[in-house]
């Protein structure tokens, strides 16, 4: 009984704290003479999304409607004041020419409170710049060509898992089959491992670490959105976003692969070899981020430790799958519904493999215009950050002359400027054409950001269009594919997560072998 009293005073407590805070922030638009949607206490503009009843980007989107002609407007997340910028010039500043005002992720000066959150994509500030232009090497262009057989390899697993699935049942999840290959790829590409996840799912590992990641809970839900709006309250009460298993589990995997190789860079130049050489020098460095401010060059360096190391580990590993698998199974769900795509595709993949002789080659990154025009559509439809966060990292004037402090957060819309009409006429049907190279110049620079923009662009780009592709060419060079029987056209998404997924189903498409897709197996070396 003592317990529940204690408990029931803390939640009091914390929520008088909260309506304190809201109480002083509510003003903060009004006073600016920004135009913003009034407020509910303590939840503020966002109600629907922190009580997990609304995907955030169709939340933002709705808010955004609401000004259809203003470049930004004020909004409450929580009680927190947050500028929503829709505006496609303003978000050229922010992205690229403003950068080192508006360069943190959201909250960054906390990502030091958990292992997890210390890596690439959480932190800000002149750390982030330290990790970037050190991670970046292992994505060039001539990294992932030498990277590609082991994609490849990955990719005549995936042929060998559908033709043995669909002789049991010609009905396939999607989802489930692409993050599968993808976690696949991820593994072999940056540890060296084989995660076998295609091959023997149940009480795999790895499967269990990605489940544990990307846990679709209202417990983590709430987490997430606690810790984002009140960071302070979340880590003073002792709460964690993350179970301390996943640390455990990276931990030990990075040090098995690094016993393995004897503590020494090999020849494979992946992910463990660069981190095996961050570790030799102890001692990091960049450029400041002051340096685009002040225009002085200044040094400064970051200690590598084991937990740093660990949180690269962890994102390179959950980046790598989840959102591949998201953009691959999806661009499957649409051309289900879309037959002439789907033929078109196939047709242009069938092409593909006539030119190389039934191999999978790194040339399909170039040599798939339609295939890639297919992705890129996907990823319009469904971004997998429907609202990017950002944080003012330096009291900040705006071009329009807007001032803002440090501190206060500034929202991009994607999923909103994705389903524009102003910018994506008839927004809602699926046309890859839109994407074709003699029709992208019509697309509006700053209103197609599916890996954001500027200097924290997504650093696995290139990565995630090797794998995506790659698992495209497989799939349909055998198969077409249509909705499973019950298996809705539009899918709601999960509130619960930061990351664009159907809400608990799966994406069930029925599977039928092309005429003379034996002809069409990959030639295996």
């Amino acid at each position: 009984m003592s317990a529940l009293i204690v408990a029931t005073s803390l939640l009091a407590i914390i929520v008088y704290l909260i309506y304190v805070l809201a109480s002083k922030k509510f003003s903060y638009w009004e006073k600016k003479n920004v135009p913003h949607v009034k407020p509910l206490p303590i939840v503020g503009n966002y109600a629907k999304y922190i009580l997990l009843q609304e995907y955030v980007g169709k939340l933002v989107q709705r808010l955004c409607q609401q000004f259809p002609n203003t470049p930004y407007f004020g909004a409450y997340y929580g009680t927190e004041p947050v500028l929503v910028v829709q505006s496609p010039e303003l978000l050229k500043h922010i992205f690229t020419k403003d950068f080192y005002y508006v360069h943190g992720r959201e909250v960054s000066k906390y990502c030091s409170k958990e292992i997890i959150t210390q890596n690439l994509f959480f932190s800000g500030g002149d750390n982030w710049k330290i990790v970037r232009q050190n991670l970046t090497p292992l994505f060039t262009s001539a990294k992932m060509k030498n990277m590609f057989y082991l994609i490849e390899n990955c990719s005549h697993v995936l042929e060998d898992t559908l033709i043995r699935d669909t002789k049991l049942n010609d009905v396939v999840e999607a989802r489930d089959l692409s993050t599968r290959f993808t976690m696949d790829c991820i593994c072999s590409c940056a540890f060296g491992v084989e995660s076998n996840v295609m091959a023997a799912p149940e009480n795999n590992p790895f499967a269990f670490m990605a489940e544990e990641i990307f846990r679709a809970s209202k417990y983590r839900g709430f987490l997430l959105i606690f810790k984002a709006i009140w960071p302070a309250i979340f880590y003073g009460i002792g709460l964690q976003c993350f179970p301390s298993s996943i640390d455990t589990f990276f931990s030990r995997l990075l040090k098995g692969v690094f016993e393995s190789r004897d503590y020494k860079p090999s020849n494979r130049n992946d992910f463990v070899d660069l981190v095996l050489n961050l570790k030799k020098e102890e001692v990091i460095s960049s450029d400041s981020l002051k340096s685009a401010k002040t225009g002085i060059t200044e040094t400064v360096q970051l200690k590598v430790d084991d937990d740093l190391l660990v949180a690269q580990c962890v994102v390179f590993f959950a980046a790598g799958f989840e959102t591949s698998a998201t953009t691959l199974s999806f661009t499957l769900f649409e051309l289900a519904k879309k037959p002439e795509a789907q033929k078109r595709a196939a047709e242009e993949v069938d092409e593909f493999l006539r030119r190389h002789n039934n191999k999978l080659s790194y040339e399909c990154i170039n040599e798939l215009p339609y295939l890639e025009a297919c992705v890129y559509e996907t990823i319009r439809l469904y971004p997998v950050l429907g609202n990017l966060t950002r944080e003012v990292m330096d009291d900040y004037t705006l071009p329009t002359g807007l001032h803002l402090e440090k501190g206060v957060r500034v929202h991009i819309p994607v999923y909103h400027l994705h389903h524009n009409p102003d910018y994506f006429p008839d927004p809602e049907t699926y046309k890859p054409e839109r994407f074709l190279p003699e029709n992208k110049d019509d697309i509006k620079p700053f209103t197609f950001l599916p890996y954001g923009e500027g200097p924290r662009i997504c650093i696995g780009k290139r990565f995630s269009k090797m794998q995506v592709l790659a698992g495209l060419v497989t799939f349909l060079k055998t198969y077409r594919v249509e909705l499973a029987q019950g298996m809705p056209e539009n899918v709601e998404f999960d509130c619960r997560t930061i990351l664009i997924q159907p809400k608990d189903q799966g994406l069930f498409l029925k599977a039928y072998k092309r005429e003379g897709w034996e002809q069409r197996m990959f030639v295996r070396s």
